[in-house]
């Protein structure tokens, strides 16, 4: 017959204490609640970090384009080359970001819940959003037929806003060229040029409200969470005679069965703190 206990996993002395399967299972329960948020934080902060870093080079070399007068065909090369290697990187992790998402939090409400609700937040981008549904194009357009940027304008000196000056296009006419399967309901609503800046920007504000609307769904499920591991760490601790050593560190809720541990759940709150600090950084939606 299974037994279950709160206990340290480390060899010494220590006070085990008994607890029931349900508590056991309500253990379990919310360590897989923040670790499903941890990985909901960390996959929308690899899209931002790539959204920003997309950002960073378009200001940057909009700013050496304001003081070096070199306009020659290897920088603008160079320049079409590391954009597409950076909005290659924004397309990728913006369909990891989508095609992961709807799996996290399967514990969350009722069966599916969490996931119906992001597909519906999804939706609701697509029909409201040209940016987000050429995107979505465009990632796929990537990933089998062309790269997405296709030429550079830059009209440093002749424009009153510099911080915009250097634009990068994917042209349509290469679409029309070779279509596949772009469709072609979102091919008309595309300009001639499109500009990937603004676009990534339109999308990038889509995808801000999708994870904000997500994580207000689940944030009480996740302070509840938090609070049922700090209240068992703090038990543990408190049942030990030797208070010498930092209370939590490897307190598991742990299954017993023929004398040996089963199974066990490490109670630690730690590595959620670095989550809380991304949800706090990361918690106002994007507006341009």
């Amino acid at each position: 017959m299974d037994s279950y206990f709160l206990r340290a996993l480390h060899i010494g002395p220590q006070y085990v204490i008994p607890i029931s399967a349900e508590r056991h299972a309500e253990h379990v329960r919310a360590r897989q609640c923040l670790v499903d948020a941890g990985e909901f934080e960390r996959r929308y902060e690899l899209l931002l970090g790539n959204f920003l870093a997309f950002e960073d080079f378009c200001a940057h070399w909009t700013l050496r384009g304001n003081i070096e007068m070199d306009h020659g065909y290897d920088r603008s090369a160079m320049l079409i080359l590391e954009a597409n290697r950076h909005v290659l990187n924004l397309l990728s992790s913006g369909k990891t970001y989508l095609d992961q998402v709807v799996r996290d939090f399967k514990l969350f409400g009722g069966t599916g819940e969490f996931e119906t609700r992001a597909r519906m937040l999804m939706k609701e981008a697509y029909d409201s959003s040209k940016d987000y549904r050429i995107m979505g194009q465009l990632r796929d357009r990537a990933q089998h037929r062309a790269l997405p940027v296709d030429s550079i304008s830059s009209s440093v000196g002749r424009t009153a806003d510099k911080s915009e000056a250097m634009v990068f296009y994917c042209d349509k006419a290469n679409i029309v060229a070779d279509q596949g399967k772009f469709k072609q309901r979102v091919l008309d609503e595309c300009d001639d040029k499109i500009d990937l800046r603004a676009l990534m920007r339109g999308c990038m504000t889509q995808m801000c409200g999708i994870h904000v609307a997500l994580r207000e769904l689940v944030n009480k499920e996740c302070e509840r969470s938090r609070c049922i591991i700090k209240s068992a760490i703090a038990e543990y601790a408190a049942k030990q005679e030797d208070k010498s050593s930092p209370p939590g560190l490897a307190v598991a809720s742990v299954v017993m069965r023929d004398e040996e541990i089963a199974d066990s759940a490490l109670l630690l709150l730690d590595w959620d703190d670095t989550r809380l600090k991304l949800a706090g950084k990361n918690r106002f939606k994007i507006k341009f």
